[in-house]
């Protein structure tokens, strides 16, 4: 792949190569849509389908938005982790004296490659279920639930690969149909204080956009020994570390940011083109230390990403815009966005903002759970899904850049056909194992001028 476009694409090239964010956009309340939620009982039973730590702080903020939910059933690859899930949540509710809300006992917690189908098979249609497993397999268990008529909430990122995204994006024409909910685990989406900075900007208030800088910046993820574990059960325990579970570091931690980034100027890249790998790490994984990728938008504008996970270097997490009448600091990391009159925004700089959001701050992990079960029970059309392919296609678009040395345009990747792992649903603990370290404990890594897309 060469570079002899990069200055030349177009706008059209642009529209014709994204969903836009528009069309990622979430629709208010209409008639005639088909009433897909348990109206004939004020009850709505849910499953969680993931129980680690992020499928457990989902769990408890999806039942403090809806006093008349509960949880019905539990899966996971792992019993102890639906175990501890199960013991962590009913513990929780027992302090809020809302234990009828716990109703899971052993035989509808699932254990297995297969639990997330007998979870969602309890459930009845209009119900709502929990996706939260690594990202590599919420295509095929949101296929799942919406052959069962469920609405879902799927975290973040959505997707590995590109194959993933297009499974997604076929199963949602059927979701849209059926009138289910779906929510995406972009919660920063849902944070007032950035709600208002992005609508503050495309009111002009930093003039025309002219760069995005995106930056994640920090100490390395630690990985243990496998010991007696096989490679996929030490994969599934460090997911974070493994590209075929999340997609690799600047899929799974740079996601919002960017997906902020895109929000502001209103479009997605149309190319990137970057660097990065393994300077100093030496774990066993495939964990990156370091990257950097420039990202180009159809008007030429850019948006540059820089990660690092070295210890003892210098430490960041928070998006940086310039505007032609001065700059601001937003995102994930940040807290307090602010806007400044010259173009040293830093979310730690404290004096002279010319601009803050008035709005108070809010959970913003609580408040998308509360806007997607109001959704549900007022029979609103709500639909994230668009919104989510485009967040998680921008830092795959950025990996592929940065994996293969090589100016990728959006065409070129989002045709690509590279599936981490072909037969997902058939992916057992007996083997064969997606991924397989060398004699000597070694991740394949990608090579730069070597690798494809």
């Amino acid at each position: 792949m060469n570079h002899k476009n990069k200055t030349n694409e177009t706008r059209r090239d642009f529209l014709k190569q994204s969903s836009l964010i528009a069309a990622g956009t979430v629709l208010t309340a209409a008639s005639g849509i088909p009433r897909v939620h348990a109206a004939e009982s004020n009850t709505i039973k849910m499953a969680i389908v993931g129980c680690g730590s992020r499928g457990r702080g989902a769990t408890l903020q999806a039942l403090n938005a809806d006093p008349n939910l509960q949880l019905w059933a539990m899966a996971d690859a792992f019993q102890d982790k639906t175990n501890a899930s199960a013991i962590a949540v009913k513990t929780e509710l027992e302090k809020k004296e809302e234990s009828k809300k716990f109703d899971v006992p052993q035989e509808r917690q699932f254990v297995g490659f297969d639990a997330y189908k007998k979870a969602m098979d309890t459930l009845n249609p209009g119900d709502v279920v929990l996706l939260a497993t690594p990202p590599a397999f919420r295509p095929l268990h949101f296929a799942y639930a919406v052959e069962k008529n469920l609405n879902i909430f799927a975290e973040k990122p959505l997707a590995v690969d590109i194959p993933g995204l297009k499974s997604l994006r076929e199963s949602n024409k059927k979701a849209v149909e059926k009138g289910l909910k779906v929510a995406v685990g972009l919660n920063n989406r849902h944070y007032f204080r950035t709600e208002e900075t992005v609508k503050a900007i495309h009111d002009g208030k930093l003039g025309d956009l002219t760069s995005l800088w995106v930056y994640r910046m920090h100490p390395t993820h630690k990985i243990g020994d496998p010991g007696n574990q096989t490679p996929l059960e030490h994969q599934l325990r460090h997911i974070f570390n493994f590209n075929w579970t999340t997609g690799g570091f600047i899929v799974d931690a740079l996601i919002h940011n960017l997906d902020i980034c895109c929000w502001a100027i209103g479009q997605l890249p149309v190319s990137a083109q970057g660097q990065g790998g393994r300077l100093l790490r030496t774990a066993k994984d495939q964990m990156i230390d370091h990257a950097a990728v420039e990202y180009r938008f159809a008007d030429g504008r850019r948006m540059m990403l820089f990660a690092q996970t070295i210890e003892n270097t210098y430490a960041d997490f928070e998006s940086v815009l310039h505007g032609t009448k001065g700059s601001a600091v937003v995102g994930e990391g940040v807290g307090e966005p602010k806007m400044f009159a010259d173009f040293n925004a830093q979310r730690h700089r404290k004096d002279n903002a010319f601009w803050t959001p008035t709005t108070p701050a809010n959970n913003s992990y609580q408040t998308e759970h509360d806007r997607f079960f109001k959704a549900i029970r007022e029979n609103q059309l709500w639909n994230e899904l668009e919104r989510g392919i485009d967040a998680t296609f921008t830092p795959i678009l950025g990996r592929m850049a940065m994996e293969t040395g090589q100016w990728v345009t959006a065409e070129a990747a989002w045709n690509s056909t590279f599936e981490y792992v072909p037969d997902i649903a058939n992916l057992s603990f007996n083997g064969p194992f997606p991924l397989v370290p060398d004699e000597n404990g070694n991740y394949p890594q990608p090579i730069p001028g070597v690798t494809k897309i």
